[in-house]
């Protein structure tokens, strides 16, 4: 039977995907993942080791199974139900992996100098294309991080600092169109969000207006429109989307959000992100999980709210959303008898309750229309294996 909790303030319904306590054999849990059926990718520890399972409130599936002995670090799954994740030990061996519940195919490993051994749900599209980072280009030298895109076959470079970039710290996404958005410090001291396609790179947001850096937490969507956070120069932080002629704020710091995190987007320019109120709860990852600058009309689910009989206690939320609105997150639940419950679990709209951000609170016309052609000439037309 579906496990479904009623909805909070009539925006959504909740499923349990699954948690510590009604599934046998799951010591722990970790949130998950995504894609557009519904289906969730979480990992689980059991007695025997941490494996890789799926579920979608009805039935839960093995894809990794324990006994192997990876140790997963960040996951990602596609809409064939294929799926991407890290491994940080060499036991079986160091890297980034593919799978639809098969042996594990190796990606990149350790040995193809990989900046980090963690996957982002964000990273992985439905053609089975992964995207991160190297500290140096295939084949050559370790010496400065490259973007890379793989399949379990072969690796191709996306961006390099050999042109206008000097280094990339953030990781990348990448959409079904093998488009790539990532942010990057540039020689010229300047840092931004761009996009690269087909070796053409577009400027979505840069430091020389209204922003003043920190851009991290990006995704992007098949319509090339980016989410990301950023800082302002007015000292507030916010969340924004952009298409590299027009930048919109979803919400930022003059409300009653002090901090937002692990912001996503889907083909509907509808996002969703953590938030931490001003005067929020202690040593929690986020007050809760939004969708809008409301903290009331915009809310998924927050600390404090009731979930299957328990109170929520903490709450994450890694860029689990979907074309259908749904939301998928990570909770920690005290029940009734003060036992701690950790669960991955699905929000499901009951009505169309996510925003489309395409007319929404301000519009930063700083220019990214310009900026963006200046670079394209700037930086020039690339091949498809370097930029």
């Amino acid at each position: 039977m579906v496990n479904i909790s009623e909805a909070q303030a009539g925006s959504f319904t909740f499923t349990r995907i699954a948690d510590n306590k009604n599934y046998e054999g799951f010591l722990d849990v970790g949130g998950g993942p995504i894609n557009d059926n519904g289906t969730v990718a979480f990992a689980a520890s059991t007695l025997t080791g941490t494996g890789i399972f799926t579920g979608n409130g009805q039935t839960v599936t093995e894809v990794v199974n324990p006994n192997l002995g990876y140790s997963v670090n960040g996951l990602a799954i596609n809409n064939t139900g294929t799926v991407a994740f890290g491994n940080f030990s060499s036991s079986p061996q160091e890297g980034l992996f593919v799978t639809n519940g098969g042996n594990p195919t190796p990606v990149a490993t350790r040995s193809d100098s990989l900046f980090t051994i963690g996957v982002s749900p964000n990273a992985f599209n439905n053609n089975g294309t992964l995207v991160f980072i190297l500290f140096g280009g295939i084949g050559s030298p370790v010496s400065s991080p490259v973007i890379v895109t793989g399949n379990g076959e072969s690796l191709t470079t996306v961006a390099d600092t050999s042109g206008a970039f000097s280094f990339f710290d953030q990781e990348p996404a990448i959409n079904d169109n093998n488009v790539v958005a990532f942010t990057a410090t540039l020689k010229d001291g300047r840092q931004g969000v761009f996009t690269i396609k087909d070796g053409a790179i577009t400027t979505i947001a840069d430091n020389t207006s209204f922003f003043s850096g920190g851009f991290f937490d990006i995704d992007i969507n098949n319509r090339e429109t980016v989410v990301f956070n950023a800082s302002l120069n007015n000292g507030e932080e916010g969340v924004f989307i952009g298409n590299g002629e027009t930048v919109r704020t979803v919400v930022d710091t003059t409300g009653p959000f002090s901090r937002f995190s692990r912001s996503a987007i889907n083909d509907f320019n509808q996002v969703a992100f953590n938030a931490t109120f001003r005067n929020g709860a202690q040593n929690v990852f986020a007050d809760g999980i939004f969708t809008g600058p409301n903290p009331i009309t915009d809310k998924v689910i927050a600390i404090g709210d009731s979930l299957f009989g328990g109170t929520v206690t903490n709450l994450f939320f890694d860029r689990g959303l979907n074309n259908s609105g749904q939301i998928s997150f990570l909770a920690d639940i005290k029940d009734s008898n003060g036992n701690t419950i950790r669960g991955v679990f699905r929000a499901d709209p009951v009505s169309k309750s996510i925003p489309e951000f395409t007319s929404i609170l301000g519009l930063l016309a700083f220019g990214a229309l310009t900026t963006s052609l200046a670079l394209k000439g700037k930086l020039g037309k690339r091949s498809s294996h370097s930029a």
